[in-house]
């Protein structure tokens, strides 16, 4: 389901998320924009050699996910 979702947001390869995760970061308060660009950052690095295609899917999957929840959390949070 997640692939589909990546898909449809016009994501097709690990450096396509990367992109997109930075600039979803200019949503997010100046202290949590820094903190989570620097963290998808190392993340993007970490991870930077990996080969098996499965793996990378569940990896990309994993980050669009969380930086879903990041960005609902700080929505929640500005609209009290």
């Amino acid at each position: 389901m997640a692939s589909t979702v990546l898909k449809n947001a016009g994501i097709h390869s690990s450096k396509q998320l990367y992109k997109f995760l930075l600039r979803e970061c200019n949503k997010l308060p100046q202290g949590a924009n820094e903190f989570y660009k620097h963290s998808i950052r190392q993340s993007y690095k970490q991870h930077m050699e990996e080969t098996d295609p499965e793996r990378i899917k569940v990896i990309m999957e994993k980050a669009f996910s969380d930086a879903k929840w990041v960005l609902q959390k700080y929505n929640k949070e500005i609209g009290k």
